[in-house]
């Protein structure tokens, strides 16, 4: 249909400007808040670690992006009186509509795509980058000193101190429980590369717990305390490997902010675990609808933006202001939801597809 290809001719310039100067103002923002320890890096360092934020800046922004090119596009129709021209030609606003809602769906599957295979890596690497590269030169294990690090097959690791000259861990202990027998390995000192632990002049001891009580009554106490409490090992280099690595470890426990490392499957997996708290699922649930949510909203937007534009949108500074307008009421609703999800107000799902329903209903109702 001509009408079509005109507004993809017209529609999809504009949409790459705004993707490009919204992902501009996101990495200026991520720049500006850590411009304070950022001199003295090199400057490939600084622009790798930028680079890392943009596949999760553009799963935000998408949504953004296609309102502010609706709101021209249409705005500009509603400025020539072409939105007229359509309805006497018998042409409803809504299938006028349609080749931005095209744009729409594929900017919602490729956001889906960035969710499940680029934004929890990226993000990943986010992390590792500032803690590991520009914080310090390779020491980012320095921020997990004094916790319990859950390196897999039921093995905790915790080392007290981190030596930033020799970028080593100090005082390594590495536990794990199979039924009432604890396995612990202690160290003076430990590295930590990919996923193995190398451990420096290191002890291994394993305690049967069942065997405690029967030390009061033991006939041959000095015996039974050896059964109970035996040296397995000793010297000075041990290989361990952890199911963890380097690298997710710091993306994970280097601090206290969440950059949403979990793809959809991952999040879908740890909803289905049969052993996770009522809390954590509750939470888990809210984690993986709104990690389908806020693509979609590529979807619902289009129909408001483009009714609001035809009727407000006669002037680029207008249709500018209410896109901005549209977009932030949206990510008002959208957040809002999510808080009141969280505390128990309502339930994951609607807390994470409320915004999206409503501004589906509003843009329906809008272009009738």
């Amino acid at each position: 249909m001509i009408l079509h290809r005109y507004l993809l001719r017209e529609s999809l310039p504009v949409l790459l400007l705004a993707l490009l100067f919204l992902t501009a103002v996101y990495l200026f923002g991520f720049f500006y808040a850590g411009a304070r320890w950022l001199e003295g890096v090199p400057l490939p360092k600084i622009l790798r670690w930028l680079s890392y934020h943009v596949p999760g800046i553009w799963v935000q922004v998408f949504p953004i992006a296609l309102v502010t090119t609706t709101v021209l596009v249409f705005g500009r129709l509603a400025a020539e009186g072409a939105h007229f021209a359509l309805l006497s030609a018998g042409i409803p606003l809504g299938r006028a509509a349609l080749p931005l809602v095209a744009v729409g769906a594929v900017l919602s599957g490729l956001a889906l795509y960035l969710q499940e295979y680029v934004v929890p890596e990226a993000n990943n690497r986010v992390r590792v980058a500032w803690w590991d590269e520009i914080h310090t030169q390779g020491a980012g294990l320095f921020r997990l000193k004094g916790m319990q690090i859950p390196i897999g097959q039921g093995k905790s690791l915790y080392f007290q101190d981190f030596d930033m000259a020799a970028k080593e861990m100090v005082g390594v202990r590495i536990t794990a429980f199979q039924g009432e027998v604890g396995t612990f390995l202690f160290a003076e000192r430990g590295t930590w590369e990919d996923k193995t632990l190398t451990l420096k002049d290191y002890r291994y001891y394993q305690v049967d717990f069942a065997q405690v009580p029967g030390l009061e009554t033991a006939p041959d106490l000095l015996a039974q305390v050896r059964r109970v409490f035996r040296v397995v090992s000793q010297g000075k280099t041990l290989e361990v490997t952890s199911d963890l690595s380097r690298a997710r470890a710091i993306a994970d426990y280097a601090d206290t902010f969440s950059f949403g490392q979990d793809s959809l499957s991952e999040a879908w997996r740890k909803l289905k675990d049969p052993f996770l708290p009522p809390l954590e699922k509750w939470r888990a649930r809210l984690e993986l609808h709104s990690k389908l949510a806020l693509p979609l909203a590529n979807l619902v937007l289009v129909l408001l933006a483009a009714a609001m534009a035809l009727r407000y949108g006669k002037s680029p500074g207008l249709a500018l202001g209410m896109s901005v307008v549209l977009a932030l009421a949206y990510y008002g609703a959208f957040f809002l939801g999510r808080a009141l999800a969280g505390i128990g107000a309502l339930p994951p799902e609607l807390g994470a597809w409320g915004a999206n329903l409503l501004f589906l209903l509003l843009g329906l109702r809008a272009l009738r």
